[in-house]
């Protein structure tokens, strides 16, 4: 069984405010989509939908504690996150390593969200998968998709490649054959003209196609996804909620 959860959780840091409010938005454009996919020819499986946890307004570290012991309380064999900022991201996988160390985490976005500290702090959403990299280490992260990062900022692992995410997945995905995959889905990793509903749009991003097929390289191998970044009020109009849910359909799918 799936657990869903949803964790509306938005740092300081953000360059436009928004994030907490792409739990709701993404599960009502999910009401009206169709639950069949066309792409892997299947219904979305069953799940449970545990709400949304909204961490206390605490620091950052304690909004990573009671997330994790959310998701301890939970204990998920299968998770799926919708967000919020990329914050989220590094207490799931904190959950799922102290389980298992036998996963690697794939990562898609525009950027890199590898420096030590960003406006002073060590957790943000700058800093997110700098935070993760020292908990997996090299070996078991791969960052994919990114074309924006700054000086001096942690030089991606070996496996990872700017501009594009399916050739390069597929190779790493030959190559070392892992059985178990936590993806973190970044919405900003898309084109702004494909999906401009984020608080950090960079051009050159990829399409929602080559996003979908990457997606259904993963079936069959992932534990979990987060989904996150999504903010609707970046851009009017109910499209990116309908994508942001699609993508949600197609992973849970994948998820199964």
């Amino acid at each position: 069984m799936i657990d869903l959860i949803g964790i509306p959780y938005e740092g300081g840091e953000n360059f436009l405010k928004g994030t907490s409010l792409g739990p709701s938005k993404i599960r009502w454009a999910l009401e009206s989509l169709e639950v069949w996919s066309i792409y892997q020819n299947e219904s979305i499986p069953e799940y449970i939908d545990h709400g949304d946890f909204i961490p206390p307004e605490e620091s950052p570290e304690d909004v990573y504690r009671t997330i994790e012991e959310k998701i301890s309380n939970i204990n998920p064999q299968k998770i799926a996150i919708i967000g919020g900022d990329h914050n989220i991201t590094y207490p799931v996988v904190k959950f799922l390593n102290r389980k298992d160390e036998n996963f690697v985490v794939v990562h898609f976005d525009a950027h890199l969200d590898m420096r030590d500290t960003y406006k002073g702090n060590l957790f943000s959403h700058a800093t997110v998968m700098k935070r993760v990299l020292e908990l997996v280490g090299e070996d078991r992260l791969i960052s994919l998709g990114y074309r924006s990062f700054a000086k001096g900022e942690e030089v991606p692992p070996r496996f990872s490649a700017p501009f594009e995410i399916l050739r390069p997945l597929k190779q790493f995905l030959y190559e070392l054959k892992p059985e178990k995959i936590y993806l973190t889905v970044d919405l900003d990793v898309l084109d702004p003209s494909e999906f401009p509903a984020v608080s950090n749009p960079e051009p050159g991003g990829i399409s929602f196609k080559e996003l979908l097929n990457a997606i259904m390289e993963l079936r069959g191998k992932l534990i979990g996804f987060d989904i996150v970044e999504f903010n609707p009020i970046a851009f009017t109009g109910s499209f990116p909620a309908m994508t942001a849910a699609t993508i949600l359909r197609e992973l849970l799918i994948a998820l199964k």
